[in-house]
């Protein structure tokens, strides 16, 4: 049984029905209000996020166009490199532009968006709650018809925004991924260049083999024949030359002042000296250094770029290649008994830091990865070592690349790209490790003087000391010198002057020549012959053969701690005092002396 209607009120009912509809649109207008605020808030701020690195800087100062530039300009002729460099422009203004057109479509999405939240708002006013009829007062048409309107807007609001929701996100990310310009590709040096020049300790791979046939044999530095230049060199230290181009760098330094220098590789001329002071955590007091390693053993590292420098104090510096320091940072004077002398290393854009020191149990030793750009550390592993002053070397073995280190108790190989430990191998327990790794044919050679020469096979995983180990033997020990291999003979040079030559393969002794004279200078090959720096300042140049044979002692007039540098028709070597040019014909030797660089420190080069 149904109530009777109120005879008062017959379209009650009606209203009450209207009522409720009303409600259920308003809420709807609210949901879809709310829903677009958020979707306004969330579009701007990934549009805000989205924006491209470049925006505010140059979008043409890459990394990438920056190396092909340095490139063409020693090589100004090559069309291909040319047509490279003006391809990669274009491609980034596209890049560029592109952008900015893509940006304003996503600011008429965010407007979209800002419609729809309108209109929600709009629909939701109109669906307000209306006061309900008195007495027998005759229905609100315009009431009615505002109803209608605001239910149609927020139909077509929830449209619009079921829509937006669906597409906004594909869009979105559609938008960032076509808008980020992405971070350029790290810079690398042409590899053909590295090869070319003499980047670091001991030159390519370090491994003291140069590659150039045309180099001279024979020259009396004191009587000036066959000596390019001789130039003075301001700020000592042990450490070797690197060359890149036109432009030789090395590192020297006092308790003082630790600096750079750059010289000009066809005169001699000093371009110019940066000293590395007020770095940021720096050690004010120092400790004093042993006097056999000096405030600058490590020889640096360059490439087309930049050239790294680590002192003794543990203040590590990157230069452009007119002397600008780019990044410097303060490493810390390392707890060495013998003080800091290993050098550095490069893979590809990574600037390699070996930092042993301490005993074994002080677990205290590191080695780091540095990107060298920007100085950021892009790896680092403990290393379950002693002090050590031998360099980390990149070889290739098989398909892969390996970095091998070397010190109490370990050889250790990493991946050079991660820092992940490949494999180890005990064989430099109980000793001082100042020797390089030697490298080739797939077998890695460590030696020490309490221990002994040992093959090792490089293709394991884990500890390999048993599985791998190819032969040992306890002659031609070294403290010093690195050893020296082209894959079938191998060299050691003891610091006291005894050479000795091993079958690679098998650790047979070949011979065995006391050469009378001290050595710090590591064996090199260059132009198939055995090169020996003694102490005094005699290059010993010998037959590399499986008999000794000695084909001339050239003198250099001074004492001699640096390996040699060979490149295209020339020797470089650091004296104590001087850095020599030596070249075939030459019959002078002018003596440059070192300028005061313009501006106190530092002078810029022509290029």
């Amino acid at each position: 049984m149904t109530e009777p209607q109120s005879p008062d009120n017959p379209t009650a009912p009606a209203a009450a029905d209207a009522s409720r509809g009303m409600e259920t649109w308003r809420a709807v207008g609210l949901a879809a209000a709310a829903a677009a605020a958020l979707l306004v808030i969330v579009a701007a701020t990934v549009l805000v996020l989205a924006r491209p690195a470049t925006r505010g800087k140059d979008f043409l100062a890459t990394a990438e166009l920056a190396q092909l530039k340095s490139q063409f300009a020693q090589n100004p002729k090559n069309k291909p490199l040319a047509e490279k460099i003006r391809q990669l422009d274009l491609d980034l203004r596209q890049q560029y532009f592109s952008h900015l057109t893509r940006a304003r479509y996503g600011n008429w999405m965010l407007l979209a968006c800002l419609v729809v939240f309108v209109a929600s708002i709009r629909a939701t006013l109109a669906l307000r709650p209306r006061r309900p009829g008195v007495g027998g007062k005759q229905p609100d048409f315009q009431a009615e018809l505002r109803y209608s309107r605001g239910r149609r807007w927020a139909v077509g609001a929830i449209a619009a925004l079921l829509i937006a929701g669906a597409l906004t996100p594909a869009a979105i990310e559609a938008y960032v991924r076509m808008t980020t310009i992405p971070p350029p590709p790290p810079h690398v040096a042409d590899a053909a260049l590295v090869a070319k020049y003499w980047t670091q300790f001991r030159g390519p791979g370090a491994q003291g083999r140069g590659i150039y046939d045309n180099v001279p044999t024979t020259w009396d530095a004191p009587a000036g024949r066959n000596i390019l230049w001789r130039s003075p060199v301001p700020a000592p230290g042990k450490g070797s030359p690197v060359v890149w181009g036109k432009k030789i760098f090395l590192a020297g330094g006092t308790k003082d002042v630790r600096e750079v220098l750059c010289y000009d590789a066809d005169t001699g001329r000093l371009l110019w000296a940066t000293p590395i002071r007020d770095i940021p955590g720096s050690p004010a007091r120092i400790k004093e250094p042993k006097e056999d390693t000096g405030w600058a053993a490590s020889t640096p590292v360059v490439d087309d770029l930049h050239v790294f420098a680590l002192f003794v104090n543990g203040d590590l510096a990157c230069l452009d290649h007119n002397g600008k320091i780019v990044w410097a940072k303060a490493m810390g004077q390392p707890n060495n008994p013998y003080s800091h002398g290993s050098s550095l290393a490069m893979y590809r854009n990574l600037l390699i830091v070996l930092w042993d020191q301490g005993t074994l149990d002080d677990y205290m030793s590191k080695i780091f990865a540095f990107d060298a750009q920007t100085g950021r550390i892009v790896w680092q592993q403990r290393r379950p070592v002693a002090a050590s002053w031998a360099t980390p070397v990149v070889v290739r073995v098989g398909a892969a690349d390996q970095l091998l280190t070397a010190a109490s108790p370990w050889m250790i190989s990493y991946d050079p790209a991660t820092g992940s430990e490949l494999w180890r191998a005990k064989t430099l327990d109980g000793g001082d490790v100042a020797s390089t790794p030697a490298y080739a044919d797939g077998v890695a050679y460590s030696i020490c003087a309490e221990t002994y020469l040992a093959a090792v096979k490089a293709d394991g995983a884990g500890d390999v000391t048993a599985s791998k180990l190819l032969w040992k033997s306890d002659k031609g020990r070294t403290d010093i010198t690195s050893p020296l291999t082209d894959g079938k003979l191998l060299w050691t040079i003891e610091t006291g002057g005894k050479l000795t030559c091993f079958d690679a393969k098998t650790g047979q002794v070949a011979y065995e020549k006391d050469l009378e004279t001290l050595f710090n200078a590591s064996p090199s090959l260059c132009a198939g012959k055995l090169w020996l720096l003694g102490l005094k300042g005699q290059m010993f140049v010998c037959e590399p053969g499986r008999q000794f044979k000695l084909l001339a002692t050239n003198p250099l007039g001074e004492a001699a701690y640096a390996s040699p540098v060979f490149q295209d028709g020339r020797i470089y070597l650091r004296g104590k005092k001087n850095l020599y040019c030596i070249a075939q014909g030459a019959q002078s030797a002018p003596q440059t002396q070192p300028t005061q660089p313009a501006g106190g420190d530092q002078e810029e080069s022509a290029e």
